[in-house]
């Protein structure tokens, strides 16, 4: 008899402790170096960040590159389990989960310096004396929509910066990081010629968006900050943060 209380025993304490099942996560994101890219090393640093957070957890990731646009509606109706990197907005507030911050961004105006040189960010009110322009899928979309500024929208930050340096638009929202990034990247000639805002529209986290409709969605998203949270006990977080440059 006691012999076979302790069989149950250890079969209870076995139960107790497996983990759940292991998943493979497909989630979306787009190209928005230095944050993530298909182009650079293991996709850049947000990928590995939820990568090893979801691997720490015994879950696998992996990573569809669409359209930021795409992604946003995808997310938010509940089609696709999560994308990543996105600064808070209503909607997303609304229809996902918003994880532990990823990284951090300041989304500053980049400008040619012969069209406008010396010029700051004031608010939003004298951008209405200007033709601005913005990437499709950025929260800076609602910012403007409510603010009443008709903005020049471009599917992708290259195209938007190729407007800039063409005169067709006089400023151009982007994160100071990826906007730099893909200036010396695809522009190399044109560095020189551009400046960015010292004040910037905003400095905001990032965040990985997970749906609250997707049957997957709080699965996900209480294994992501289950893992998160081991990353960054263990040093993991910081050794993908300096490797990639950016500020924790």
């Amino acid at each position: 008899m006691q012999k076979k209380m302790m069989c149950l025993w250890m079969l209870f304490l076995i139960i107790c402790v497996s983990p759940a099942v292991a998943k493979d996560f497909e989630i979306l994101t787009g190209d928005w170096a230095p944050y993530v890219s298909e182009s650079m090393e293991e996709g850049g640093p947000t990928p590995q960040i939820i990568k090893s957070a979801l691997e720490a957890v015994g879950h696998t990731a992996s990573f569809k590159y669409v359209p930021w646009s795409r992604t946003e509606v995808l997310t938010q109706q509940g089609k696709s389990v999560g994308t990543f990197p996105w600064s808070s907005t209503g909607q997303f507030e609304e229809t996902c989960y918003q994880s532990t911050p990823l990284a951090l961004q300041k989304m500053v105006f980049f400008y040619m310096k012969d069209q406008h040189s010396g010029w700051d960010y004031t608010g939003l009110e004298e951008l209405k004396k200007y033709q601005v322009g913005g990437s499709l899928g950025y929260s800076y979309v609602h910012i403007f929509e409510e603010a009443g500024i008709k903005a020049s929208y471009a599917p992708d930050t290259e195209t938007s910066i190729k407007k800039l340096i063409h005169g067709r638009i006089d400023f151009l929202p982007e994160s100071q990081l990826v906007g730099w990034q893909t200036i010396k990247d695809k522009f190399p000639a044109e560095v020189e010629k551009i400046a960015a805002s010292k004040t910037p529209l905003f400095a905001k986290p990032l965040y990985f968006m997970i749906s609250k409709t997707h049957p997957d969605g709080k699965e996900l998203y209480d294994a992501f900050e289950k893992g998160f949270a081991l990353i960054k006990g263990n040093g993991v977080y910081s050794q993908i943060m300096e490797k990639f440059g950016l500020p924790q």
